[in-house]
């Protein structure tokens, strides 16, 4: 089985001094005998990570603020019954390409994933530093091979080897919660650095009495469009004159059932 290629420290080449290499930079100058060393990031793997700044009990606020989301199944961030959550650094590849003129970033996850949505996190480069040692204990091992990181590149976005500008490996800090509703088990991320909540199944939001409620009134929005046609057949000008007043009224009396109707099901949906 091909291994993920080992992220290396670069050096510097006058003093073997280790660089401290940022994302997007090209040169660097050694801190230590001030030398300007150009770094060709397309052909090494850098090794980064985000620091976590959100606290477990934070994380957890964030989680039930996003239960108690439009999104959400009412009542969610009451009901729910949540576990106490895991925290690691997750491994990401993040890949800048040159594409149409253009740089472009890409991330995959490094690892198994059972919340895909994740790929959506966003990494500032300014939130990015060389990865410590002392984060191992909570590290979860990249084992997403380098070619099938290329193939999935070259699959989705058409990405070839050659476009590669940098290659990193990223260690982002997430807690995973575990909640239970009605004798059913939920997953759901909460990214450590920004408090951002994923999640790929949960309880949501149940569609069909909202479509049945715009089904209705389509219906007799439409019923009460054909009063004025009907007056000018029967009367003509003062038929019709009369139709679109006995529309007019009709709309604002049918508009508020429907709202009430709405709103009640709202609350309890």
């Amino acid at each position: 089985m091909e291994s993920v290629p080992a992220p290396v420290q670069i050096l510097c080449r006058q003093c073997s001094a280790p660089l401290p290499v940022e994302q997007g930079t090209q040169f660097v100058i050694c801190e230590y005998c001030g030398t300007t060393n150009h770094v060709d990031k397309g052909r090494t793997v850098l090794h980064y990570a985000v620091r976590s700044t959100v606290r477990e009990g934070e994380a957890e606020a964030a989680l039930r603020r996003w239960m108690a989301g439009n999104e959400t199944v009412k009542g969610l961030d009451r009901q729910a019954k949540i576990a106490k959550p895991t925290f690691q650094h997750f491994p990401m590849w993040l890949i800048r390409v040159s594409q149409a003129d253009k740089e472009v970033i890409y991330l995959e996850p490094a690892a198994a994933l059972s919340v895909s949505e994740l790929k959506q996190v966003t990494i500032p480069a300014s939130d990015l530093e060389p990865y410590d040692h002392t984060m191992d204990p909570d590290a979860v091992e990249a084992t997403v091979p380098y070619k099938a990181m290329l193939g999935w590149l070259g699959g989705e976005h058409s990405v070839k080897e050659q476009d590669i500008r940098e290659l990193s490996l990223v260690h982002i800090p997430i807690y995973i919660f575990k909640y239970t509703l009605k004798d059913r088990q939920y997953t759901a991320l909460v990214d450590a650095a920004a408090g951002r909540v994923f999640a790929n199944i949960f309880p949501s939001k149940w569609e069909a009495p909202y479509l049945a409620i715009g089904a209705a009134a389509f219906i007799v929005y439409f019923i009460a469009s054909l009063v004025p046609s009907g007056g000018y057949l029967i009367g003509a000008g003062a038929g019709l004159g009369l139709g679109v007043l006995i529309y007019a009224v009709a709309i604002v009396v049918l508009a508020v059932p429907i709202f009430t109707i709405a709103a009640t099901i709202s609350a309890k949906v």
